[in-house]
C-alpha cells in the first residue's frame, strides 16, 4: 500500500508521504519521490502507477509555472487544485482507465 497525509493547523501544514513504489506486492522501488513543489505554497502528492503519476505532476508543476512566467504572478492554491482537477478530469476522460484488481 502506499500512503500519503496531510495535517492543516491554524498556521501550518504538515504533510508525509511513504517513498515506496509497488505493484501488487512486489515492491519496484524504495526511493520513489510523490511529493512535487509547484510553486513556493503549493505542494502536490501524488500516488499511483509511479510512471503516470511523476509525468503527471511534472505537466502540471511546468504549467503552472508557465502561467506565473506569462502572467507575473503566480496561482492561488484554490485555482492550481482546479487547474490540476480538470487536467486529470480531461486525462480520465480521454484514455480508457487501467484498473489495478490486487
Amino acid at each position: 500500500m502506499e500512503y500519503l497525509i496531510g495535517i492543516q493547523g491554524q498556521d501550518f501544514v504538515l504533510v508525509a508521504a511513504d517513498n515506496i513504489a509497488a505493484n501488487s506486492i512486489i515492491q519496484m522501488k524504495q526511493d520513489q519521490d510523490k511529493m512535487f513543489k509547484l510553486s513556493d505554497k503549493i505542494l502536490l502528492l501524488c500516488v499511483g502507477e509511479a510512471g503516470d503519476t511523476v509525468q503527471f505532476a511534472e505537466y502540471i508543476q511546468k504549467n503552472i509555472q508557465l502561467y506565473k512566467m506569462r502572467n507575473g504572478y503566480e496561482l492561488s492554491p484554490k485555482a492550481a487544485a482546479n487547474f490540476t482537477r480538470k487536467n486529470l478530469a480531461d486525462y480520465l476522460r480521454s484514455r480508457p482507465c487501467r484498473k489495478r484488481t490486487s
